[in-house]
């Protein structure tokens, strides 16, 4: 026993090479995209009024809208600290369920040019400064963000 690996020893120097991300969790059933029961694909309505995202006691990222569009195949939407693919993505899934054009196919789905081209800028002024553990938007306030991105105004969130 005295030239053993004791577990705990092992696992604490194992976990400082890894990298913890929050799972991300969609919708009611935990699943990010529809599965199919018996040949058929499962719909989900999207929220008519309202986006909202909290953090379980687990850590876990919960959204109560399915994602549709993905910029890179291989990373879910997310609400993340700094702007990465998962915060746009998020940002493109917002702006793609508050416009109706779908002019452009993203990695999976399909969005608009100007969902795309305008995500940075919502990212930055919208998701970004919102609360870490949970937050509210209204389609309407999306709508209104874009419509003054329009017009040249300067936008505001409400939460």
């Amino acid at each position: 026993m005295h030239g053993a690996t004791r577990p705990h020893a092992r696992s604490r120097a194992y976990l400082h090479r890894t990298v913890v991300a929050p799972a991300v969790v969609t919708g009611a059933t935990g699943r990010s995209r529809p599965i199919a029961h018996s040949g058929q694909a499962v719909r989900r309505r999207p929220p008519r009024d309202e986006f909202r995202y909290f953090l379980d006691h687990q850590g876990r990222q919960h959204f109560n809208f399915t994602q549709r569009v993905w910029l890179d195949a291989s990373v879910q939407m997310a609400c993340t600290r700094v702007y990465s693919t998962a915060l746009a993505t998020l940002a493109v899934n917002l702006l793609t369920y508050a416009t109706r054009a779908r002019d452009c196919q993203a990695a999976v789905g399909f969005t608009s040019r100007r969902a795309l081209a305008l995500a940075p800028a919502f990212s930055r002024e919208c998701l970004l400064s919102a609360p870490d553990q949970a937050w509210v938007l209204s389609k309407a306030a999306i709508r209104a963000w874009l419509d003054s991105h329009r017009r040249g105004r300067k936008p505001q969130c409400a939460r």
